[in-house]
């Protein structure tokens, strides 16, 4: 359901070394780890080492991926998708490469809506989409709107969605092979340009858009690439109008259409790897510090270390506010700006403090199991100061709680104000929750002064599973490290 399968993983440490990557690159054998990780404005998604995604976060378009428009403050499984090797995400979109060289998409234009489910009326989507134009594909990027699909033999696909028929989804996807460019290692979407990184080090630069039109330009519509840097090119990353590149020696560069010829970064030499958020720049040392450089803050803005960011072993960016780091133990970490940054930290948080952003773990997915057998449920669990929470719809009908909410009678204190009562019944024994500030918690009928926390996300009123299963007699494990939440009566 939610669980990722163990896979083997070879450490080599002296390719390590050799390479000059940062501490602790390898992975250990038998551990299952994130080998991609990408964000779009407010959502993440993971490829992991046995071949399987979870996505989380913002989730009005299906974008996550679990079949649903529910936002999931916990990962889930994608369903349908294996052998994955590169995920790419951006705005509410997102994309899977596999092993084989095929490329899926889901959310925006991609998860079609699903009428009359059931058990999910208004709120079912559609499953990812094989987009059946790409194939030998050896790695994708998108900007949201466009995609960009490099071949194994070193060309270069254009894609984008249709919108001859508004409504219809999935959209009709257009392809487009721009034979302008070859050997390429990699490419980016950055404003109406494609950028292309190719196995000779040097970056190149054309336009996808006819500006005279408006529109997405056509293969007979005349081209022209432009050489950035003709050598020495190791990585590159885009964002708003500019890119950054790294050179061989470790060193950033900076470019956009203001500056004749990228120029050095001060501050953001001995790099490794490069990533970008919206108006900022990750940067991932070799000796394994994590960097950022919110370089539209101001003249006197400066690259800075993100706190307890070491032992880092790799980075990825977003379109959002926020971006992703793993540890070099394989822990997949996250940080940025409250929930919008899809930290699946399991609630709605800002992770930082007084001396900025703080790296925070990605909460794994959990997987729920109602006397021995898999069970699943489409809201969202979450996760506050280490307690699980879920929503009434969730677990509590399989277990045989009786589930309902009314209201109190008038309050004069309160100006005779009715409060919502929410009322678990299992057996002999009632829980009732009567929602005024602060909670009220009755057991049996008798007020108890019990602490009583519910996790109040935006769209979701959640309840303390732990302190409810305990109320009622209801048996529960919880293997914080597994995922695995085990519920028995």
């Amino acid at each position: 359901m939610f669980f990722r399968k163990s896979s083997v993983l070879l450490l080599v440490s002296l390719l390590i070394v050799s390479l000059g990557l940062p501490a602790g690159s390898g992975a250990a054998a038998g551990v299952v780890r994130a080998v991609s990780v990408s964000g779009g404005s407010a959502h993440g998604i993971a490829a992991w080492s046995d071949g399987t995604v979870t996505g989380w976060g913002d989730n009005k378009f299906g974008q996550v991926g679990d079949g649903t428009s529910i936002n999931q403050y916990i990962p889930r499984q994608v369903e349908g998708l294996s052998g994955i090797v590169q995920v790419a995400a951006a705005g509410s979109v997102s994309f899977a490469l596999s092993k084989d060289g095929e490329v899926w998409g889901w959310g925006r234009d991609y998860s079609s809506y699903i009428q009359n489910d059931p058990k999910l009326r208004d709120q079912k989507r559609g499953g990812p989409v094989k987009l059946e134009g790409l194939q030998e594909v050896s790695s994708i990027a998108t900007n949201g709107n466009l995609g960009i699909a490099v071949r194994k033999d070193g060309t270069a696909t254009l894609w984008y969605p249709s919108y001859d028929q508004p409504g219809v989804l999935p959209a009709q996807i257009h392809y487009l092979a721009l034979k302008a460019v070859s050997g390429v290692r990699s490419a980016l979407i950055n404003g109406n340009d494609a950028l292309f990184l190719t196995k000779e080090g040097s970056v190149k630069q054309m336009s996808v858009v006819n500006t005279v039109y408006n529109r997405i330009r056509l293969e007979s519509d005349p081209v022209s690439v432009a050489t950035l840097a003709s050598s020495s090119i190791t990585g590159m990353a885009a964002t708003n109008g500019e890119l950054f590149l790294l050179r061989s020696d470790g060193q950033v560069l900076r470019w956009n259409k203001g500056l004749k010829a990228p120029s050095a970064v001060a501050g953001l030499n001995n790099v490794y790897k490069l990533d970008t958020g919206f108006y900022r720049l990750f940067a991932l040392k070799r000796n394994g510090t994590l960097w950022q450089w919110n370089y539209n803050s101001g003249a006197l803005a400066k690259p800075y270390q993100i706190k307890k960011g070491n032992q880092i072993s790799n980075i990825w960016g977003s379109s959002g506010t926020f971006g992703f780091a793993q540890h070099k133990d394989g822990t997949l970490l996250g940080w940025g700006d409250s929930f919008d940054t899809g930290l699946a930290t399991g609630r709605g948080t800002v992770t930082k403090d007084q001396a900025g952003y703080i790296l925070a773990p990605v909460q794994p997915p959990l997987m729920f199991f109602v006397n021995g057998e898999p069970f699943s449920f489409y809201g969202t669990a979450s996760i506050k100061d280490g307690k699980l929470y879920v929503p009434q719809n969730s677990v509590f009908k399989a277990l045989g709680v009786k589930v309902s909410m009314s209201t109190s009678n008038p309050d004069p204190k309160l100006y005779y104000k009715q409060m919502s009562v929410w009322s678990f019944v299992y057996g002999s024994n009632t829980v009732q929750v009567k929602f005024s500030d602060p909670l009220e918690l009755y057991i049996n009928g008798k007020k108890s002064d019990r602490e009583f926390t519910m996790n109040n996300l935006p769209d979701s009123a959640q309840f303390p599973l732990e302190t409810i299963c305990n109320l009622l007699g209801i048996g529960l494990q919880w293997n914080k490290s597994t995922g695995e939440v085990r519920l028995e009566n």
